[in-house]
């Protein structure tokens, strides 16, 4: 006796087809996905990165501000136009800014004094020579934005080029501790606030530096949206479709706090 054969209908068929284009969509979504997530956590590592080198490099720097071996600063004035800032010092001043860019100062007394920062490490070592540092943010040839130092040496007549320190800076800013030694009835108050560059009168108060550093992303079109960070109670929207990422650290400026 034959057997009869039974196969799928054609409904059948379609249903099985059906499931599986479902099946492979919603696993391509999730390799999509899971894609995506990968690439914002190595561009947030690698901003992370970037952004402890350029905060650890300054703190280094920073907490040199006004710093001699002998307790003496010579009167050492800038010249903005070499430096390519408009910040001056006043006489025995060793810190000046503006809400984005910085010039502080330090009498180096021994040649291990240079080795504290990639912006001084190439320069070569003269007792008790003034070095003035400039850090700001600009952007390059290719319209990159870049953290930079300058430094001016005040035993050579020229400033060194700037240097490139880090790279995809979107925005450095700068608010500065200053203690509050205006009220006369309580000169030992020793409270204090953070301002920005306007607001200070004397910048012989000026204990430490808070910066804000803004880091983006090398590639674009990393978010689905233009991402919005915050700076204190300033909100950024940003103008392209890059990661940004707000990092801060505060800084003391050692020999001015004691």
């Amino acid at each position: 006796m034959t057997q009869k054969q039974s196969g799928m209908t054609l409904i059948e068929l379609v249903i099985s087809m059906l499931l599986s284009l479902f099946l492979i969509a919603g696993m391509s979504q999730i390799f999509m996905q899971s894609q995506k997530n990968f690439a914002l956590e190595r561009h947030l590592a690698d901003m992370t990165e970037d952004a402890v080198f350029a905060l650890d490099l300054l703190s280094k720097n920073l907490s040199l501000a006004g710093y001699s071996s002998d307790g003496k600063m010579d009167l050492f004035e800038i010249n903005s136009t070499v430096m390519g800032s408009k910040i001056s010092f006043n006489q025995d001043e060793y810190i000046r800014g503006l809400d984005n860019e910085l010039i502080f100062r330090f009498k180096i007394t021994d040649d291990k004094d240079l080795n504290n920062s990639l912006c001084t490490s190439s320069l070569k070592y003269n007792p008790n020579d003034i070095l003035t540092i400039y850090i700001y943010e600009d952007k390059d040839g290719d319209g990159i934005p870049v953290f930079y130092c300058k430094v001016k040496q005040s035993s050579v007549t020229e400033p060194f080029n700037a240097k490139p320190l880090i790279s995809q800076v979107e925005k450095l800013e700068f608010r500065y501790g200053v203690q509050n030694k205006n009220d006369v009835n309580n000169p030992d108050d020793d409270t204090f606030y953070y301002a920005k560059a306007d607001d200070i009168n004397d910048w012989k108060n000026v204990f430490a530096v808070k910066v804000f550093l803004v880091m983006r992303s090398a590639d674009n079109n990393v978010t689905n949206t233009k991402m919005k960070y915050t700076i204190e109670n300033t909100t950024y929207t940003a103008n392209d479709n890059r990661l940004y990422h707000v990092f801060s650290k505060i800084i003391y400026l050692q020999a001015l706090a004691q």
